[in-house]
């Protein structure tokens, strides 16, 4: 059965740990990041949001066309996007479930300056003033029926296991 599964939240809050975790083509469990969209227009892709958005929710269909559960994750700063995803799924009757990654900015800035890349040095940190303006942008803006999903005070194994479960796999 064919499910759709948004991990919404920060940047640092662990996102992409954990869909990366989940994705599985033997399963066909395919995972989206819709930040990779934004190479396409520029480097600071922000005034092309729109179209990094509608790119996704574009892949969404095709991956639903070919099979697949996904594991789409993004800040998803506008909503909208979250609605277009889910009534993608509505359309194509597969069950979905939204979850709002959550730790305290403390962290997040701490794992900003420790994700993967930015040791090996090519990736930098997006810095303490793009982290603490989408923590407060997010924060004042939770979508409706979203399950939260602290990361902080869940291991990464345990975020994983509730994610797994959702989906049905082992």
């Amino acid at each position: 059965m064919q499910k759709l599964i948004i991990l919404r939240g920060t940047p640092s809050s662990g996102k992409s740990t954990i869909a990366k975790k989940l994705r599985d083509f033997e399963q066909k469990i395919a995972w989206l990041k819709v930040d990779n969209f934004k190479d396409f227009f520029d480097e600071d892709a922000s005034s092309a949001l729109q179209y990094v958005n509608e790119l996704a929710i574009a892949t969404l269909k095709y991956l639903f066309d070919q099979g697949f559960s996904v594991i789409m994750e993004g800040v998803f700063q506008d909503q909208k996007y979250i609605t277009l995803a889910t009534e993608v799924a509505k359309k194509k009757d597969i069950q979905y479930k939204v979850y709002e990654l959550e730790c305290s900015l403390k962290t997040l800035l701490k794992r900003d300056r420790n994700r993967a890349g930015v040791k090996e040095g090519y990736r930098k940190p997006l810095g303490n003033e793009v982290i603490i303006h989408l923590f407060n942008i997010l924060k004042e803006n939770s979508w409706e029926g979203a399950e939260k999903l602290n990361t902080e005070q869940l291991s990464l194994e345990e975020c994983v296991e509730v994610v797994k479960k959702e989906l049905g796999v082992d």
